[in-house]
């Protein structure tokens, strides 16, 4: 163990802090961070929760009222999948928080309680290591008050897969240390985890565990032989449970536009090199943004990664007072997460990079902070429990360690003095420094008073240090997620506002916001929060226009198939570019005025979505994706299609044929059409290979037209066409997940039966 023995008297105060009371605790100390957005009168809005989070469940809650399944999402990016995406918590059992009540109240509590999931699991997963549960409490809360996880409520599948993180990793250890139905356990800790989809998360969630196997491997904690069997079998069953979500997400994946010079071509967001002063100074060069929340100068991924003044000493006190494996490899972790958050800035990160150029995915090296925040709170635990175990309570240690931090907090706010960039900025960090400075010196002392005292005394300073290291997280920055009024989610208040004609509807026109437009949302914002998200919503920015059904050819989602990315970012990877053909092919029928900000004009040149009787011209990628940009180019006359469709495809330019009937669904199209030959049916639709086509109840292949749309040939005649979204890979997945559930409950009896080994 970690400590030592205690008197009596001082183990039954120790032993105070049961689960129980710990999830009290914690459950008043979030309903008192969060008091309007848990009584419904506020809600969450800020940044990705507005813009991404609320809108996808939206969309998810209006498809699961109507007893579907949203695989397809037809009002973004031409279309593109839903489900596959991963991060739409499709497959999540607990979405049904938010899926079944309403969802401006719901979809903010979803993430409150698995904030409070993550921080009792932490509590669980630090007294299995310390045995002390003071130290536990101390951990739970640094892990759910921390600044990247209050930074992560705005994001519902990341807050979710940081609230599975400490149950994955308590429960794996027991899963290869024991075996039977802790595996089961553990896997359905993982499942969930997976599920959730923060990939990032799930990542180094794993890094811990395989660093932990490996510790307990050579050190022979359990049976040596079976670690790495048990451990295989653990992932193998956690990926089979999951397979539903993961083979659609792997196919996407395949198809989007994340290939190895994803991550470098995009903005890189590490955590600048003066960086780690912000773990003592946590306002220490940072912007407030118009709603009054700071960011880092230099990446906007997160706007706190703040691990809390108390926790940087106990960490000090773990790394020297401890000796134990699992501290050192912590550790070990602890500076990984560190350094690689430096990106570019750190060899080590480009040489991985090098090594390993999967790691690009991750994109922002900043994410590699979760990994400081997942083993922080146990490294303080560790620290904390080695305090309470000694028989001479402090030592010159701990105090050198509380005025080197002190010192160090001056150096930051006397830098901040001398090279700031301005004088305010100069007053907020001198003013959060002394905060801090303040806070350390009060840990100081309760922690003392804790560790001197017995019996209810020592029960009150354990409930004042909690309360201290929590006042010191909820204080250490202006509000990250300030609340907005819940009427600013109103279903089809920007589609009453605008008053469109015509007005984009499914199947019968898009709309589109101008680079000029977005640029003016970007660098003119407004300081009222609920105006600026209301503003946003009547420009259809990201995926606010899932909230009013509008179709545009824009939207902000983690993978979108490769092709169409391309051809909907060429308006904006090129502003001075008009684009007409374009716009006309992919019905663009409304979009903002150049120039004109936020207001919107017609466009009568758009096409209908669905058009026939088109010449087909054969052509490679590169011509058919210049092609848009060709003013000469008329795609009401021509179609282009891949090479390797010349040898099937017979039709030829059929000028009377006609489109009788089109209508779109989610995730379904019926076309009627006529024509006196064989014709071509062009689909302004993304091409994706989940879509299947029936011709008069016949299937019929699908072509790739126009670089990224969708094409087939229909006979002479009169004929109907129905296409489909059939996604095989989630009915493959689907029978696997329940051969995995299967396999679980095999396990469970098994082990039932037989007593861990």
């Amino acid at each position: 163990g970690i400590g030592g023995n205690p008197s009596p008297e001082t183990g039954a105060a120790d032993e105070w802090l049961t689960p129980r009371r710990f999830a009290l605790i914690l459950g008043l100390l979030i309903v008192a961070t969060f008091p309007g957005v848990l009584l419904g009168s506020t809600t969450f809005v800020i940044r990705d929760f507005g813009m991404f989070g609320y809108p996808l469940a939206y969309f998810h809650r209006q498809s699961f009222w109507r007893g579907e399944l949203p695989l397809w999402n037809p009002f973004s990016n031409g279309g593109l999948p839903f489900l596959a995406q991963w991060n739409t918590l499709t497959l999540y059992p607990f979405s049904l928080i938010y899926l079944l009540l309403p969802l401006t109240w719901s979809l903010p509590f979803f993430c409150l309680a698995h904030l409070f999931w993550g921080g009792l699991g932490m509590y669980f997963l630090a007294y299995r290591w310390t045995g002390q549960r003071w130290a536990a409490g101390l951990a739970g809360l640094i892990f759910a008050f921390n600044g990247l996880t209050l930074n992560a409520l705005m994001w519902p599948n990341v807050v979710a897969t940081l609230g599975w993180l400490p149950w994955v990793v308590w429960l794996g250890q027991r899963a290869w240390r024991e075996g039977g139905k802790a595996v089961v356990w553990a896997a359905l800790a993982g499942a969930m985890q997976m599920l959730a989809a923060g990939p990032e998360a799930i990542l180094l969630t794993w890094v811990i565990l395989i660093a932990l196997a490996c510790g307990d491997w050579v050190r022979r904690e359990g049976p040596r032989s079976r670690i790495p069997l048990r451990f295989f079998a653990l992932a193998l069953l956690i990926t089979v449970v999951c397979a539903a979500q993961l083979l659609p997400f792997l196919e996407l994946l395949a198809h989007s536009q994340r290939d190895r010079g994803y991550s470098s071509a995009s903005h890189d967001w590490s955590m600048p090199f003066w960086g780690w002063a912000n773990f003592l100074v946590p306002l220490f060069r940072t912007t407030p943004s118009a709603q009054g929340v700071f960011y880092q100068i230099g990446q906007y991924w997160t706007s706190s990664y703040y691990a809390g003044i108390g926790t940087l000493l106990f960490v000090a006190v773990a790394l020297r007072r401890v000796r134990d494996w699992r501290v050192w490899v912590l550790a070990g972790l602890l500076l990984l997460g560190l350094v690689m958050a430096l990106g570019d800035g750190a060899l080590l990160y480009r040489g991985l990079c090098f090594c390993f150029p999967g790691i690009g995915f991750l994109r922002y090296p900043v994410k590699f902070v979760i990994l400081v925040m997942a083993v922080a709170p146990l490294l303080a635990a560790s620290g904390f429990t080695v305090l309470a175990g000694r028989t001479r309570r402090a030592g010159r240690f701990e105090f050198a360690a509380a005025l080197l931090i002190l010192f160090l907090i001056g150096a930051i706010v006397a830098l901040d003095w001398k090279s700031g960039p301005s004088e305010e900025a100069w007053r907020v960090t001198w003013q959060n420094g002394l905060s801090r400075a303040v806070f350390l010196v009060l840990v100081l002392l309760v922690t003392a008073g804790l560790l001197t005292s017995a019996g209810r005394r020592r029960i009150l300073f354990g409930c004042f240090l909690l309360m201290l290291f929590w006042l010191d997280f909820v204080t250490h920055a202006p509000t990250q997620n300030p609340g907005a009024k819940p009427s600013i989610y109103e279903p089809g208040w920007a589609r009453a506002q605008l008053k469109l004609n015509p007005e984009p509807r499914l199947g019968g026109a898009r709309a589109m916001l101008l680079p000029a437009a977005l640029g003016f949302l970007r660098y003119n914002p407004m300081a009222g929060l609920e105006e600026t998200y209301l503003r946003n919503r009547l420009a259809m920015r990201a995926n606010c226009n899932l909230l009013d059904d509008l179709p545009q050819i824009d939207g902000f989602f983690s993978l979108t198939p490769r092709e169409i990315g391309r051809v909907t970012a060429l308006p904006y990877d090129y502003p001075d570019r008009a684009f007409p053909v374009l716009l006309d092919f992919l019905g663009v029928a409304q979009a903002t005025i150049p120039g004109n900000t936020l207001e919107w004009a017609a466009r009568p040149s758009a096409m209908p979505l669905v058009t026939a009787g088109q010449q087909p011209v054969f052509a490679d990628d590169r011509t058919a994706l210049e092609a848009f940009g060709q003013t000469n180019t008329d795609l009401r006359q021509v179609v282009f299609l891949p090479l390797e469709a010349r040898g099937s495809i017979t039709a030829t330019q059929q000028t009377s044929a006609r489109v009788l009937q089109a209508r779109f669904a989610n995730q379904s199209v019926s076309i009627q059409t006529e024509a006196p030959a064989a014709s071509l049916v062009v689909i302004s639709q993304t091409y994706y290979p989940a879509w299947r086509a029936y011709l008069d109840g016949q299937p019929t292949k699908i072509w790739r037209a126009n670089y990224a749309f969708q094409v087939l040939e229909v006979p002479a005649g009169r004929h109907q066409i129905r296409m489909v979204y059939e996604d095989k890979k989630l009915l493959a997945g689907a029978v696997i997940s329940i051969l995995g559930l299967l396999a679980c409950a095999a396990l469970w009896w098994r082990g039932h039966r037989s007593p861990p080994t």
